[in-house]
C-alpha cells in the first residue's frame, strides 16, 4: 500500500526525530528568551514536542502548523493544556491578534521556505514582536548538506525501516528528498508511506542579509542548541536576534 501525504508523515515524525535532544534543545531556548518572558510564539511546531516542554516550564504558548494532522498529534501529547493555543496557519502569511516575548521556529522550518518566503516570514514575525523581543531559530547548514545529505540512507530496527534518498538540483540550490517507510503491521505485513520533501540550501551570511533587512539585529549564531559560536563545521546554525 503506497501512500503520499503529510497526514500519513506525521505518524511517524516522531520516529524519524528521535535522535533530537528536545530537552537540551528547550533548555537552550529559555536560557535565551529569559524567564521573565512567558509567552512565546512558536511556528512550524510539528507534532509539539518543544510546545510541550515549555508549557511544563510554565510558558505560555501560541503555536501553529501547517498540517492539521500534525496538530491533531500535538493536541495529543498536551491535553487539555490551557497554556497553550495551537493553530493551523502557513508561515509566510500567518496573523494572529496577539504580541509575544519571543518567537522560535525550530526543525528547519527554515529549510523549507524558499527565499521570497523567509523574507515574507521574518516580516510577519518582527510584526507579531514587541521592540526588544528576541527570535530564535534553526538552519541546517551547508555543511550539513554537503556532507550528510551526499549519499542516501537505510535504516531498519525490525520495526520500520525506511530508504532515505536525496537528488541535489544547482538551479535552486535545493534538495529533493524521498523517504520509503515500511512498517510492520500487525498481521506481519507492512505498509508503505512515501514522503517526498524539498529542503532549500542557505548560507549563513545569506540569513543574516535577510533578517537584517527585515528589522532584526544584535545577530548571534550558534552551534546547534549548544552555548558555543557557530563554526564552518557546524550541521545546524542556531540564530538569535532581537526586534529592533
Amino acid at each position: 500500500m503506497q501512500k503520499n501525504s503529510y497526514k500519513e508523515f506525521s505518524q511517524i515524525y516522531d520516529l524519524l526525530m528521535n535522535d533530537i535532544d528536545y530537552e537540551k534543545w528547550t533548555s537552550f531556548l529559555i536560557s535565551k528568551i529569559g524567564l521573565n518572558k512567558n509567552k512565546i510564539l512558536e511556528a512550524a511546531c510539528g507534532t509539539g514536542s518543544i510546545t510541550c516542554i515549555l508549557s511544563e516550564n510554565n510558558y505560555k504558548v501560541t503555536a501553529f502548523d501547517l498540517s492539521e494532522d500534525m496538530l491533531m498529534r500535538a493536541y495529543d501529547k498536551l491535553g487539555r493544556n490551557r497554556g497553550v493555543k495551537l493553530l493551523n496557519q502557513n508561515m509566510i502569511d500567518f496573523e494572529i491578534d496577539d504580541k509575544f516575548d519571543a518567537a522560535i521556529c525550530c526543525c528547519d522550518g527554515i529549510n523549507y521556505l524558499k527565499r521570497n518566503e523567509i523574507l515574507l516570514f521574518f516580516n510577519r514575525i518582527n510584526k507579531h514582536l514587541n521592540s526588544g523581543d528576541k527570535f530564535i531559530f534553526d538552519i541546517s547548514t551547508v555543511y550539513k548538506y554537503k556532507t550528510m545529505y551526499n549519499e542516501n540512507y537505510v535504516y531498519d530496527d525490525g520495526e520500520v525501516f525506511y530508504v532515505w534518498e536525496n537528488m541535489f538540483s544547482e538551479d535552486s540550490n535545493s534538495v529533493d528528498i524521498e523517504i520509503n517507510f515500511f512498517i510492520n503491521d500487525s498481521e506481519e505485513k507492512y505498509d508503505r508511506i512515501t514522503e517526498i520533501q524539498t529542503q532549500y540550501i542557505y548560507s549563513v551570511d545569506e540569513i543574516q542579509n535577510i533578517l537584517r533587512s527585515t528589522g532584526f539585529n544584535n545577530i548571534e549564531i550558534y552551534d546547534d542548541y549548544n552555548d558555543v559560536a557557530y563554526n564552518k563545521e557546524s550541521l545546524r546554525a542556531v540564530f538569535c536576534c532581537i526586534k529592533m
